[in-house]
């Protein structure tokens, strides 16, 4: 009777191991059957690190692929490059009223023979731009290099290695390490480097991004900024305000990572500001190196607030302690020229203010305007026309 149970559990066994293994080999075959055919198919893409500009702009784009006139000149040409963001790409500006356009116009205009290049993309920190210079000097020459500085997003944008919204678009980036500027992650346009093989993989991910950005903050990056629970003082609530009004508005603004364009006005300045202002300022004078080792000058340049720019902050109130969904935010003036004034140590620098109204695009968009960028760029040529010389 025992030897008869025996045989039956023992059956039933073989038969269950069976059908697992049957099972597992369909599910084995049905994997690779479907990793053959997204293999067929080149689908899905290779998660691409980084970009240039507009896919909007394909006709105005010159040889390294950024909004601007092609890359040309004479040999007793002087050679600018005008590298920044979105205000250097200019999407308000006609191709023509270019900044890029406008600056060669005007120190041409005072007897010079400059030819301007931009080196300029939407939401692109100095990691980028540094990039994208490496990339000008391998095949041209410049003999100025001008940076168009946006503090209140460019060291945010050096500290994560995603834009928004996050780990759907990885962006090459550098980071400290003791002190030491490392990197980059990738170059841009080269595969994510977490970017598996496997194109089951790449479709798993195109629904479960990879944690990019909260592997970063867990290895590289120090604490962020602290908000207070409770305040007794007076409070604003313009922020909330405004971002009840306008649902776009603060859309993908990241109070809890530090990842705003606030972060530079809050105060104390948090951990994770100071790390960015000091990798901010290591990408500065990288750039300012490289330019110097082409014989070249690098200067900087910062626009003042605009006018009309709703986030701004009236210069009589020093600090503001802001509402926004149930935390307390101060800001402070002070901290954010302290923050400025830190990062342009030892550069030349200038700050030319926007005097145009209205100077902004609109509401939900505080670029400068095609007459505020073309004011700012007349007042540029005229900061730095004695650093390009006369024509013979």
């Amino acid at each position: 009777m025992l030897d008869e149970e025996g045989q039956r559990e023992a059956t039933l066994k073989r038969v269950l191991i069976k059908k697992v293994l049957t099972v597992a080999i369909s599910i084995c075959v049905t994997l690779i059957l479907l990793e053959i055919v997204l293999r067929i198919f080149n689908s899905p893409k290779l998660v691409i690190s980084g970009w240039k500009t507009l896919n909007s702009y394909t006709s105005e784009r010159h040889q390294l692929g950024f909004r601007g006139q092609p890359i040309q000149y004479h040999e007793d040409d002087f050679v600018i490059v005008l590298v920044g963001d979105s205000q250097v790409e200019a999407k308000a500006c006609a191709y023509g009223w270019m900044p890029e356009q406008r600056l060669q116009f005007y120190l041409n205009s005072n007897g010079k023979k400059v030819k301007v290049f931009s080196l300029g993309g939407p939401a692109t920190g100095q990691d980028q731009q540094l990039l994208s210079l490496r990339e000008y000097y391998e095949k041209f020459r410049a003999d100025l290099v001008i940076l168009w500085f946006t503090p209140a997003n460019d060291v945010w944008n050096n500290t994560f290695p995603t834009n928004v919204p996050d780990d759907r678009t990885p962006k090459p980036t550098f980071w400290l390490e003791n002190g030491q500027l490392r990197g980059p992650t990738e170059l841009t346009g080269q595969p994510a480097r977490e970017t598996p093989s496997l194109r089951l993989m790449r479709l798993w991910r195109k629904f479960f991004p990879y944690p990019r950005e909260k592997e970063w903050a867990r290895s590289i990056l120090p604490p962020a900024y602290a908000p207070m629970a409770r305040y007794d003082g007076p409070v604003s609530d313009d922020w909330q305000k405004r971002m009840n009004e306008l649902p776009n508005y603060l859309k993908y603004e990241n109070f809890d990572t530090d990842k705003n364009d606030r972060a530079m006005k809050l105060t104390p300045r948090s951990p994770r500001v100071q790390y960015g202002l000091d990798l901010t300022r290591s990408l500065m004078q990288e750039m300012q190196r490289l330019a110097a080792s082409h014989n070249a000058q690098f200067v900087i340049f910062t626009t003042d607030k605009h006018p009309n720019d709703p986030k701004a902050q009236p210069a009589s109130q020093d600090e503001v302690v802001h509402l926004l969904n149930g935390k307390y935010y101060k800001t402070s003036e002070t901290q954010f020229n302290e923050n400025i004034n830190y990062l342009i140590q030892g550069f030349i620098s200038y700050d030319i203010p926007v005097l145009v109204e209205p100077s902004i695009v609109g509401p939900e968009d505080s670029h400068l305007n095609e007459h505020a960028t073309d004011q700012v760029i007349k007042d540029l040529a005229a900061k730095i026309e004695g650093l390009v010389p006369t024509k013979q």
